[in-house]
C-alpha cells in the first residue's frame, strides 16, 4: 500500500511538472508576442511630440500671435484632504481657477486632475507640496494685445483654432505632431527614453497677413473715438487695396484682448465686419446708377423731378428726401442722395436688371473672401418683391448686406469694374522658404472701364460738395458716398426712430484709386448723420495713414489734379491736424503759412484763397474768432463752414438753419461748441 502511495504521488508529481512545462513552452514560445506586448503596454507608452504652432504675422513681418513658455500644475496623488481643499483655495487665487469645481473633482477622487493650465507666473518647484506635478507647455500668446483681436480669434488650451484665423488656418498653423516611446514607472511617470524617436514633429508654418499692423492701430483707434464721442453702440470699419482685394485693416469697435478672450462677451469676439447684416442705405444707390448707366438707360446729365420731397409708393407709403428739390440731373441726385431720384433712376432701370446688377455688384452672395465665417446677406429674388421693392432696394432698404460686401462692391467702381476677391492671407512660410502664396483673384467683371470711371467722378463730387463734404483729405480726391439708414425694430414690424446705421465708404486718389475705407457706427447717440458721424472718421483715418513715411501714396496727388470747379478755400480742412502734417499739406498745395501760439496740433485755421495764404491756429492759441452767420444756409454748408474755423458743431433738428448759439459775431476761442437749431421749409 505504501508503495502505491508513492506512484500516485509521483505520478501526480509528473502531471503537474508535464504541465508546467506546457505552460512555459507555451509563454516562452507559443504566447510570446502576447505577452511581449502587454508588458511594453505596461512599461513603455507612446508620447505625442507637439509641434509648435505656427506665427501670425502682418504684412511687415511683425507678429501678432506667437507662442510662449507657460507652466501647467496638476495633482497625481494626495490622500489628505485637508492639503487638497488649500491647493483648491491657492489655485482659485493664483490662476483663477473655480474652487468649488476643483474641491469636486478632489472628491470624485480621480487618479489625475489638473490644478491650472498654461500659467506665465505660476508657483516654483520648492512651493509645491508632494503629490502635485508641474510641467512646461506653449501657450498662445497675441504680444500687441487688443489689436486685431477679433479677426487674430484664439486657441483653447490644447492649442487649437477655436476662433478667428486662428481657426480658418489651423490646419496650416498647428503643424503635425511627432511620437516617441518612452519607459515609465508604475505610476507612469517617464524615467528614460526608449529608442528613436518614432515620427519627428513637424512645426507649423508662419502665416503673413495682408493686414498692416499700422494701419489697423490707427483705424481701431479712429473708430473707438467716433463711438465714444456719438455714445453709439459699436462701430465697424476696413480698409482695403481695391486693385488686389487686400485687406490692410478691419477693425471691431468694441475690442477685445484674445490673450484674456473668456472675459469678453461672445458678440464682442466676432468679425462683424463679415458677420453681421445691415441695410445699407444710401451707399446702395450706386447699384441703380451704374446699371443705368451701363444699359445706357441714363446719363449723368439727365434729369428728374424729384417731387419736392414727397413721393407716393405702392401701399401707401411715401419715399422721401430729407433735402427737398425739384429737378435735379442723375449728377446732383448722387451729390445730394437723394431717395426719389434714385427710385425714378430705378424704374426705368427695370426690376429684372436691377436684381441682375445687384448679384453682380456680390450682394446676396459671400464675397469668397478668406476669412471664417462670412455670411452672404440677404437678397430676395424678384420673383419675391412686393409692388414697391423696386423703389425700397433701390434706395439700399429691403437687402441686407456686410459691411466687407458693400467694401467690395465699392472696390469694383475703384477698380475700372473688375470685382476682386478680398483677401487676408497673403503667404505662408516654413522658416526661409515660402510654402504658399496667395494671388489676386478677378471675380468677373461688373461694369465697363467707362462706367466706373463715370460713377467715380460722380463719387467725387458728393465729397467736393455733397453731402460727403467732411469726408474730404487735403491734397487728395477723393470718391465716396453717405449712408444714414434707420434699423429695423428687433422684433416689430416697420422701423426703429432712434437707430441708425451712419455709414462712408470712399476711396482715394480718385484719379487712380489705391486705398479704400469703409466706416459704419451702430446706433449713434443725438447726432446721426453720415455727413457728420462717419465722413470725418474716414478723413481722419486717412490722413493718418497717408501721413506714414512707408505710405506709396505720400506726395502722389495734388491739388493741380483737382477739376477747376473744386479747388475751393473749403476743400482745405488743416483742423485736428498736426502743426506738421498740416504744413506739409499746405507746402504741396503751393501755400504759405503762419502760426499763431504754440503747440502741435492745429484748432482753427483762416484761409485767404485769393493769397494762398493760411493763419493756423495752434492749441495754446487763445485768440478769439468771430462766428459767422449760418442762418439760412444748409446743414452741410453749416458743418462746413464752422468746422474750417476749428469749431465743434451741435446740430437740432433737419433742414435748413433758422438760429446759432453762440449769436453771428460772437467772439469765442477755438474749439468752442456752436449750436445750429434746424427746420424743414413748409
Amino acid at each position: 500500500m505504501p508503495t502505491d502511495r508513492l506512484k500516485i504521488v509521483a505520478l501526480l508529481g509528473l502531471i503537474f511538472a508535464l504541465m508546467l512545462s506546457l505552460r512555459l513552452v507555451s509563454l516562452q514560445i507559443w504566447s510570446v508576442d502576447i505577452y511581449t506586448h502587454r508588458a511594453q503596454n505596461q512599461h513603455v507608452k507612446q508620447k505625442v511630440l507637439q509641434a509648435n504652432r505656427g506665427r501670425i504675422l502682418d504684412r511687415q513681418g511683425r507678429v501678432l500671435a506667437t507662442n510662449l513658455e507657460s507652466q501647467s500644475f496638476f495633482v497625481n496623488s494626495i490622500s489628505n484632504i485637508d492639503s487638497l481643499r488649500s491647493l483648491a483655495v491657492r489655485f482659485s487665487h493664483e490662476a483663477g481657477q473655480n474652487e468649488a469645481a476643483l474641491l469636486k473633482k478632489f472628491e470624485q477622487k480621480r487618479p489625475f486632475v489638473w490644478l491650472a493650465r498654461k500659467m506665465f507666473n505660476g508657483p516654483s518647484s520648492d512651493d509645491l507640496p508632494d503629490g502635485v506635478g508641474r510641467i512646461v507647455e506653449m501657450r498662445r500668446n497675441y504680444p500687441m494685445g487688443a489689436l486685431a483681436g477679433q479677426i487674430l480669434g484664439y486657441t483653447d488650451t490644447d492649442n487649437e483654432g477655436i476662433e478667428g484665423i486662428e481657426k480658418g488656418f489651423d490646419l496650416l498653423l498647428r503643424g503635425q505632431p511627432g511620437e516617441l516611446s518612452a519607459r515609465v514607472d508604475a505610476r507612469g511617470n517617464v524615467i528614460s527614453a526608449l529608442g528613436a524617436v518614432k515620427r519627428l514633429p513637424k512645426d507649423g508654418e508662419d502665416l503673413h497677413l495682408t493686414l498692416d499692423a499700422d494701419y489697423q492701430s490707427i483705424v481701431e483707434e479712429e473708430l473707438s473715438a467716433t463711438v465714444d464721442t456719438f455714445h453709439a453702440l459699436s462701430g465697424i470699419a476696413l480698409v482695403i487695396a481695391p486693385h488686389t482685394g487686400e485687406i490692410l485693416a478691419i477693425a471691431n469697435v468694441p475690442t477685445y484682448d484674445p490673450n484674456a478672450f473668456n472675459q469678453y462677451e461672445s458678440w464682442k469676439q466676432r468679425n462683424r465686419v463679415i458677420t453681421d447684416q445691415f441695410e445699407p442705405g444710401s451707399t446702395f444707390k450706386v447699384v441703380a446708377i451704374a446699371a443705368g448707366l451701363e444699359e445706357h438707360k441714363i446719363l449723368p446729365t439727365d434729369e428728374f423731378f424729384c417731387e419736392n420731397g414727397r413721393l407716393p409708393v405702392a401701399g401707401g407709403q411715401i419715399i422721401s428726401d430729407t433735402h427737398p428739390s425739384g429737378w435735379l440731373t442723375v449728377r446732383a441726385i448722387i451729390e445730394e442722395s437723394s431717395n426719389i431720384g434714385t427710385v425714378k433712376i430705378a424704374r426705368k432701370v427695370g426690376d429684372v436688371d436691377l436684381f441682375r446688377y445687384m448679384r453682380l455688384f456680390g450682394f446676396g452672395a459671400k464675397t469668397g473672401s478668406d476669412l471664417p465665417g462670412e455670411v452672404a446677406g440677404q437678397l430676395r429674388h424678384p420673383s419675391e418683391w412686393s409692388d414697391r421693392s423696386l423703389e425700397t432696394l433701390s434706395i439700399g432698404q429691403e437687402i441686407a448686406a456686410t459691411a466687407l460686401q458693400v467694401a467690395t462692391a465699392y472696390g469694383a467702381i475703384a477698380n475700372g469694374g473688375h470685382l476682386m476677391t478680398p483677401a487676408i492671407f497673403k503667404k505662408a512660410t516654413q522658416g526661409d522658404s515660402t510654402t504658399l502664396e496667395n494671388a489676386p483673384r478677378l471675380i468677373r467683371q461688373v461694369i465697363s472701364p467707362e462706367t466706373a470711371a463715370t460713377l467715380t467722378s460722380i463719387l467725387e463730387g458728393v465729397v467736393s460738395h455733397g453731402t460727403g463734404e467732411n469726408a474730404q483729405v487735403p491734397g487728395y480726391r477723393v470718391a465716396g458716398k453717405t449712408g444714414t439708414a434707420q434699423q429695423i425694430k428687433e422684433g416689430l414690424p416697420g422701423y426703429d426712430p432712434d437707430r441708425y446705421i451712419s455709414s462712408f465708404v470712399g476711396f482715394l486718389p480718385a484719379e487712380r484709386p489705391e486705398l479704400l475705407c469703409l466706416i459704419a457706427i451702430d446706433s449713434p447717440k443725438d447726432i446721426h448723420f453720415a455727413s457728420q458721424v462717419a465722413a470725418p472718421t474716414f478723413s481722419r483715418i486717412m490722413q493718418r495713414i497717408l501721413s506714414l513715411r512707408q505710405t506709396p501714396l505720400r506726395h502722389k496727388a495734388r491739388l493741380a489734379d483737382r477739376p477747376s470747379n473744386t479747388a475751393q478755400t473749403t476743400d482745405i480742412h488743416l483742423v485736428g491736424l498736426s502743426s506738421q502734417t498740416a504744413v506739409d499739406v499746405l507746402n504741396r498745395l503751393g501755400w504759405t503759412w503762419k502760426f499763431a501760439g504754440n503747440g502741435t496740433q492745429v484748432v482753427g485755421q483762416h484761409l485767404n484763397a485769393a493769397q494762398h495764404e493760411a493763419l493756423l491756429f495752434l492749441e495754446t492759441h487763445h485768440t478769439e474768432l468771430q462766428i459767422p452767420d449760418v442762418r439760412g444756409t444748409s446743414i452741410r454748408q453749416a458743418v462746413s463752414h464752422l468746422t474750417a474755423l476749428g469749431l465743434r458743431v451741435q446740430i437740432e433738428g433737419n433742414g435748413t438753419v433758422v438760429n446759432q448759439t453762440p449769436a453771428p459775431g460772437s467772439q469765442v476761442t477755438p474749439g468752442a461748441l456752436c449750436k445750429v437749431e434746424c427746420t424743414r421749409e413748409s
